[in-house]
């Protein structure tokens, strides 16, 4: 009897309708269960929640007595249980016996009653659970273009999205080169950034667990992130290409950040440039309102503090004064030069 959703699986009810057949030419008396096996199909032994009890005889007997081709009903019900679902279903088996006049006992095994299915013998009646096995794991980020040093925050979900617990579940997240680790969460389990895995352990049928990853955005390296279900127990995934999610940032770079206040403080000191490094051939000079050069750097790395290495040296300690300065930026790699205006504020 199914509850409601559909699918065979925990919380419907199995009602087994035993029919126990006098086909001899003697009537029989002492007619009862010998035993009922019920069992998961992993072997396990399963307790009915009711029965096999006598419902009634079709020449009117009552419990215990056969007619010459009289049939008995007996009825048994049992309620689906997870674990059976993870075992893919339960098999019931009745032997009854019963004595002829002159004090013979005879036996009998139930049979499912389908010699279709190649097996005319005395076989178990088999209920199968829908089991599919199916995991899943999307990855998400909550900013696409980042400024470069900012944090982003990578959000991993997976899920267990059949009918059968899965165990053992790992997620690997290895971090590629364009970020450093900063802190990770999770609802469940554990996450090691030396490793990439997280831990998740089991996830039972419409379970979803979640880690957010923390990150800083470096000015160079691969974006790419990707989340992989890389082991698990239970079942075959009925649907693989869902087992990897993979997404990235944009960051924002190139951006000239055109005033700096070089005092030592450790706060803006410096003339910084996003994704500089990523043009090792680079050639920075700057020129004061007069045309002068003040400063020029190859393979320039945002470590100009305002300090002067060009013909206008201005006093002994060669600091550049508060004022407007222009900047010529050539990446090195055949595009044209940028150019643009800073202040230097002490």
């Amino acid at each position: 009897m199914d509850n409601g959703d559909g699918i065979v699986g925990v919380g419907d009810v199995i009602n087994y309708t035993i029919i126990v057949t006098n086909s001899g030419n003697i009537a029989l008396s002492n007619v009862m269960l010998d035993v009922d096996i019920l069992t998961d199909l992993d072997g396990n032994v399963l307790v009915l929640d009711s029965g096999p009890t006598f419902d009634s005889a079709d020449q009117g007997s009552l419990e215990g007595t056969l007619l010459v081709d009289e049939t008995a009903t007996y009825l048994a019900s049992y309620t689906i249980t997870q674990d059976d679902v993870d075992a893919g279903g339960v098999q019931n088996s009745a032997i009854f016996i019963a004595e002829s006049p002159d004090g013979t006992t005879t036996s009998d095994t139930s049979d499912d009653g389908d010699d279709t299915d190649g097996n005319d013998s005395d076989d178990e009646t088999v209920t199968l659970t829908d089991s599919d096995f199916e995991l899943s794991v999307l990855k998400e980020v909550d900013n696409f273009e980042p400024l470069i040093g900012n944090n982003v925050i990578f959000t991993i979900t997976v899920s267990n999205e059949g009918f059968v617990t899965a165990t053992g579940v790992i997620v690997e997240d290895v971090l590629p080169s364009g970020y450093t680790f900063v802190e990770a969460i999770s609802t469940a389990g554990t996450y090691s950034d030396t490793t990439g895995e997280w831990l998740v352990g089991q996830l039972n049928p419409g379970q979803v667990e979640m880690l957010q990853i923390t990150v800083e955005v470096l000015g160079f390296g691969d974006y790419l992130n990707t989340a992989v279900i890389s082991d698990f127990a239970g079942g075959d995934d009925q649907i693989d290409n869902n087992n990897t999610s993979s997404i990235g940032v944009d960051p924002i770079c190139l951006t000239i950040y055109n005033e700096f206040s070089p005092n030592g403080d450790g706060v803006n000191d410096t003339f910084m440039i996003d994704c500089i490094e990523t043009f090792p051939n680079n050639t920075l000079e700057v020129y004061n309102r007069w045309g002068n050069i003040v400063y020029s750097k190859r393979d320039y790395r945002n470590d100009w503090d305002g300090t002067s290495n060009g013909r206008a040296v201005l006093n002994e300690s060669n600091q550049l004064p508060v004022g407007t300065y222009y900047y010529v930026i050539d990446l090195g790699d055949g595009s044209e030069p940028k150019v643009g205006w800073l202040y230097i504020n002490r």
